[in-house]
């Protein structure tokens, strides 16, 4: 089976630009994308900062995108939501005993969790005991097949991280989030993990500058695949629309430039 990892869409209302660029479009792109080339998904998982300043206006312009959406799909608050606001849109989202926006499904042998690592008006998540003690339950309730886990913050500063990570060692087999508006893959304390860019803007990799710098460079969505207890993410760069040519072509191996490629049917 395979499914689509898609993170920190900061959408706006009113299809306001931010950082010279469209929310609402881009996303747009990363749906239509979806639709035509991943028709086979089980879902689409995003990883929190579904819009950019948490009011209601907002999540009802994202409602009205992800409607386009042909696949099942769920969404987590990141540090740019609000509780209130997107359950007053999205009423029939689950949440847990709490109030945080926190749920589980099953997809074939595979059980899938979502955890809630907002902490309101604050850029850092966080894990709090109540949210801990959630996820405890439920991997205490499952038993066999393969366990996959998605929150918003990478775990490595969250706070409430160690003990996450003491819990799922030897459970989850990958942790997927976003907010860092970057790809980000390798494993902490031995459990495997992965981001994707942004649908938006990007961080720019630089510890050079006190400065936190964005940038354009092209967004990607992760294409997962999962199948006989492998995990392959393929980032998929959904604005990307170079020329494509034959490999095996001379012509094309010899043009010169990019603008002397053959076409597909020469």
């Amino acid at each position: 089976m395979r499914f689509v990892h898609i993170t920190d869409m900061h959408i706006t209302a009113d299809n306001q630009p931010l950082y010279g660029l469209s929310p609402r479009g881009r996303l747009q792109r990363a749906i239509d994308c979806i639709n035509e080339e991943f028709p086979d998904i089980a879902f689409v998982m995003m990883t929190g900062d579904l819009v950019n300043r948490g009011t209601v206006d907002e999540y009802r312009a994202l409602k009205e995108i992800v409607a386009s959406i042909n696949a099942p799909h769920y969404m987590l608050l990141g540090n740019h939501d609000r509780r209130t606001a997107f359950r007053e849109v999205f009423p029939a989202t689950p949440m847990d005993g709490n109030g945080f926006v926190q749920f589980t499904f099953d997809v074939e042998d595979k059980h899938f969790i979502g955890m809630d690592s907002l902490d309101e008006g604050k850029t850092d998540g966080l894990l709090c005991q109540q949210r801990l003690d959630w996820l405890r339950g439920r991997l205490d309730e499952r038993k066999g097949g393969e366990i996959f886990l998605f929150l918003h913050h990478p775990p490595l500063r969250l706070a409430g991280g160690e003990a996450l990570a003491k819990m799922i060692f030897g459970k989850v087999r990958h942790l997927f989030f976003g907010h860092l508006h970057r790809p980000m893959h390798g494993s902490w304390q031995g459990i495997p993990m992965s981001s994707q860019f942004s649908t938006l803007h990007q961080f720019v990799y630089n510890y050079t500058t006190k400065v936190m710098l964005g940038c354009h460079e092209p967004p990607t969505f992760g294409a997962v695949n999962l199948l006989n207890g492998n995990v392959v993410i393929n980032p998929h760069h959904f604005l990307e629309e170079s020329a494509r040519f034959n490999l095996r072509s001379k012509a094309a191996m010899n043009a010169p430039t990019p603008e002397d490629l053959p076409t597909l049917d020469t």
